[in-house]
């Protein structure tokens, strides 16, 4: 996943992919200066639809993703901006980790 300035993360295959989905939501929501909506509401409400997701609501995968396009297209800084690539590259490339989200945590 794209983390960063052009940087790259590697998890070995015991990684929570929706946790660091998360995390990088979570981030921005903490770092925002709140200048930008997308950026400023749009990590909250991020984080909010990851959980709904750990708690098996898959419906929540598709908001997930509008979520993170708004916050690529619409964000005015590079923390906005680039937050979605890690969540995107998560949901691209572990998607079994969304969909079975609460099976996994029971």
């Amino acid at each position: 996943g794209l983390i960063g300035h052009a940087g790259i993360v590697v998890f070995d295959d015991t990684a929570d992919m929706l946790g660091m989905a998360r995390f990088a939501m979570e981030f921005c929501a903490v770092e925002s200066c709140g200048k930008c909506t997308p950026c400023r509401i749009g990590a909250v409400r991020g984080v909010e639809t990851i959980d709904r997701i750990a708690a098996g609501d898959n419906a929540a995968v598709e908001i997930l993703t509008d979520l993170c396009e708004t916050m690529k297209d619409g964000s005015l800084c590079a923390l906005g901006g680039f937050t979605p690539f890690p969540v995107m590259s998560a949901l691209q490339n572990f998607p079994e980790e969304f969909s079975t989200a609460k099976e996994a945590a029971e």
